[in-house]
């Protein structure tokens, strides 16, 4: 690879780290709030199982952000496929994740659960749009 391509591959690892630690701060404060607004409604689980929701969302995102950043050769094709595998690999890591805690954890509450991951996913869609708004600037 060219000095240009290593030049290129490190600007969009940057890119991609920051955008996901915006997204991921806005899904934190989300899932607390969330969380918070759920423990003074409807107790303590529902309280946990926000917090799972809204977890198993980032925990998705960091692991696809994981794969996002591998070096791809830099075609368009190489970087779509990257693209496709880091979204199959944090859908996939949600769903795992939202499976353990239906299988193990007995006082789930599935409307906060859903409030959470509704809210963290909300939250990234907004992260990532404030990164694109500074890097319109």
């Amino acid at each position: 690879m060219s000095a240009w391509g290593h030049k290129m591959e490190s600007v969009t690892n940057t890119t991609i780290s920051r955008a996901f630690s915006k997204a991921a701060r806005w899904q934190i404060i989300i899932t607390v709030l969330i969380s918070g607004v759920s423990l003074l409604v409807a107790g303590m689980n529902a309280a946990i199982s926000a917090l799972a929701g809204g977890s198993s969302v980032i925990v998705g995102g960091y692991a696809g952000m994981l794969i996002a950043q591998r070096p791809n050769g830099g075609a368009p094709g190489a970087v779509l496929v990257t693209l496709l595998k880091a979204e199959a690999i944090k859908v996939l890591v949600v769903a795992m994740l939202l499976l353990a805690v239906f299988k193990y954890y007995q006082g789930l509450v599935p409307l906060s659960l859903i409030g959470g991951l509704a809210g963290s996913a909300l939250a990234s869609g907004a992260g990532l749009r404030a990164v694109n708004n500074e890097n319109d600037k």
